[in-house]
């Protein structure tokens, strides 16, 4: 939907939109925003986290499988992951 057709709208319907789709906002044909709901993006937010959690999971195994053990320096820079990330995260959890 082009800015000024957004524009014109308001924001209260643009917001009614959004709960039934998302809206891609486009100036001269390009997107530039995009408008969703609440709902949507928790929904997709969990999804990735849960993505991300098996991929890290996944190349845990697979590192236990092989003959030669992975660091975690070594399964990050596979993943491209910060390994400093995912000790913080790790402790933060533990408590």
């Amino acid at each position: 939907m082009p800015v000024a057709t957004a524009a014109r709208k308001g924001v209260s319907k643009l917001a009614a939109e959004a709960e039934t789709h998302r809206v891609i906002l486009t100036s001269h044909g390009r997107p530039v925003a995009v408008v969703d709901s609440a709902e949507r993006l928790d929904e997709d937010i969990r999804r990735v986290r849960e993505a991300s959690q098996l991929v890290v999971e996944a190349a845990g195994e697979l590192a236990l499988q092989r003959s030669n053990r992975l660091s975690l320096e070594d399964v990050c820079a596979r993943l491209n992951i910060d390994p400093q990330r995912v000790r913080s995260r790790a402790a933060a959890k533990r408590g």
